[in-house]
């Protein structure tokens, strides 16, 4: 029997991400668009996030050795999620001992791989149909377009040419549209005061694979526990990451990830001799789950 858990630190996050990632049912409902004929706008890219995604679930999914032995440390009253909030989901409110718990969240895990192999089955099946899957009439289609056809078809011919070009002109500009946040500007909003890039802005840079991201004056490792809610949604690593670069309070940039001098590696070489902030772990946690909230991807 090791010494040390064989679960790390990392894992327990990946678990309660899974647990935050399937609560809502976020897979499964790309799944139900895909089947409605509701495409990403580029399907390629989709496909490359779905295996992204099918990737880090199995990069960091404990083996089966490990889940035994985390199992029996469960029985002898080791609670892994002590702290956290995995409570809140419903699955869990069931268990009464941490090995119950311990098992729901294994449970979650599996299930959520073989939703998401569903997924990549789904949009890679979309994607080798082809431009002309698009052009297919869906079965739900029909009815509507043929009431909204009717609708608009038969009145249009006299009446419309005559009153509606004087009122609306006067009308219009009084109807001021309140500008709507976007869906980073929303996913950012516990966490925004530490950029100084916009969120809108950080998302390009991320999705384009290069760029400069500006930080607030923080240290590397809390800029790194910061950045890890990002690095984790937009599964990103050493080979997809290795241009991007981080400025943290005017310095020179960084990269994000390297061997060395690198983001990633403060935030480990913290967590290695225990100079860890619960403060920023606490935010790292909130920030996760407001980017899986709204997925910005």
């Amino acid at each position: 029997m090791p010494s040390e858990p064989p679960l790390t630190q990392e894992e327990l996050e990946f678990l309660e991400m899974i647990i935050d990632l399937t609560a809502t049912g976020e897979v499964q409902k790309r799944i139900d668009a895909l089947q409605r004929g509701e495409y990403d706008a580029d399907l390629k890219l989709a496909l490359n996030r779905a295996r992204r995604l099918r990737r880090w679930v199995g990069r960091n999914d404990p083996g089966e050795e490990v889940r035994a032995h985390e199992l029996e440390r469960a029985e002898r009253g080791f609670n892994h999620f002590a702290g956290s909030d995995v409570m809140v989901d419903a699955r869990l409110r069931v268990a009464k001992t941490h090995v119950e718990r311990l098992t729901i969240c294994y449970t979650i895990l599996d299930a959520a791989r073989r939703e998401i192999d569903a997924y990549v089955g789904a949009v890679k099946e979309r994607f080798d149909a082809g431009p002309s899957a698009l052009q297919a009439p869906l079965a739900f289609q029909a009815p509507l377009q043929a009431a909204v056809s009717a609708a608009v078809s038969a009145p249009v011919s006299a009446p419309v040419s005559a009153p509606v070009s004087a009122p609306l002109k006067a009308a219009v500009p009084a109807k001021v549209e309140k500008r709507r946040p976007s869906l980073a500007e929303r996913a950012f909003v516990g966490a925004v005061q530490y950029f100084i890039t916009a969120p809108d802005d950080i998302v390009r840079i991320i999705q384009d694979g290069r760029g400069t991201i500006e930080m607030n004056a923080l240290s590397l490792y809390e800029a790194g526990e910061i950045l890890g809610s990002l690095k984790d949604h937009f599964y990103l690593d050493r080979k997809n990451g290795k241009d991007l670069q981080i400025s943290v309070a005017g310095h020179a940039p960084l990269p994000w990830f390297g061997e060395t001098d690198a983001i990633e590696s403060a935030v480990i070489a913290a967590r290695g001799s225990k100079q860890t902030s619960r403060e920023f772990e606490s935010i790292r946690r909130s920030f996760t789950r407001d980017l899986h909230r709204y997925d910005v991807r």
